[in-house]
């Protein structure tokens, strides 16, 4: 059960909206509710106590400013970027992905595919050529844009819109980026040491998401992402039916597993770690 650390204790007389607003923009998660005839401000993390306490301080004593128009002033305590408004780096990656999953039907022949895939393909032969992309590392990464169908696409890009909008809107697109990167590297590099085949999609960086999101959650439970719990017990289900070769009796046809289970690793490790590392306000 998650702890709760009282902050603030005032009259239920003053409004504090504004106050609320300006907590929400450090990226400090509170709870407001009235108890024996006071407001009663709660955080999740002790440390936080001293920070709303500080901020209630110098918002009374007139070394901050609250305007409701004009933005917010005295960001030394920002512990965290603001939310963003919107999602340019998941709608970037959407596009690529769609191109991507136009690519193998305006492509019959699979030139261009090969440019795309961690493995080339010898186009004479018709096979992948099993050598390992030494000295094209973005084979590393764009397999991830590859689709094979529309349901393929409609469900990674449902899934990133969600999950990857999550951790954009609440800790920038700059965070996005490493958790994608560093998920589809790994995964497109542990998929390829299993077989030589033509795999793609971004699956692996789905699950990714969803470990960096569940690590994070645990580890900073009061500025906890969004997610629905029933979203990670629908993706864990569908995960192990793929492994259990669900997909194949349903027709769909081969899973890249392996893919699917480094990416949610992958993203557990990177959750723990920036749930670690990330700069605590003094």
């Amino acid at each position: 059960m998650t702890d709760y650390f009282i902050a603030l204790r005032l009259p239920v007389t003053e409004d504090l909206a504004d106050f609320s607003r300006l907590l929400w923009q450090r990226g400090v998660a509170h709870h407001i509710s009235e108890d024996s005839g006071s407001q009663v401000l709660r955080v999740g993390d002790r440390e936080q106590v001293a920070i709303v306490q500080g901020l209630y301080k110098k918002l009374h004593s007139g070394e901050l400013s609250l305007g409701r128009a004009a933005p917010l002033v005295d960001v030394s305590l920002a512990s965290r970027p603001a939310p963003s408004p919107g999602r340019p780096m998941v709608l970037l990656l959407l596009l690529l992905s769609v191109l991507g999953a136009l690519l193998p039907v305006v492509d019959r022949s699979f030139s261009l595919v090969s440019y795309l895939s961690f493995y080339p393909l010898d186009l004479d032969s018709g096979r992948l050529v099993a050598s390992w992309p030494s000295g094209q590392l973005w084979r590393l990464l764009t397999p991830m844009f590859l689709h094979f169908g529309v349901l393929h696409i409609a469900f990674n890009g449902l899934w990133l819109w969600e999950l990857g909008g999550m951790i954009e809107r609440r800790q920038g697109a700059a965070t996005l980026l490493a958790v994608v990167v560093l998920v589809a590297a790994s995964s497109n590099m542990a998929q390829a040491m299993m077989s030589v085949s033509l795999f793609g999609g971004m699956s692996g960086v789905i699950y990714g998401l969803l470990g960096y999101i569940l690590a994070w959650n645990q580890l900073r439970r009061a500025e906890a992402l969004p997610l629905v719990p029933g979203v990670a017990v629908v993706m864990l289900v569908w995960l192990l039916l793929c492994l259990a070769g669900f997909t194949r009796l349903l027709g769909l046809g081969e899973i890249a597993n392996t893919a699917h289970v480094s990416g949610l690793l992958m993203g557990l490790l990177l959750g723990a770690a920036a749930a670690f590392l990330r700069r605590r306000p003094a």
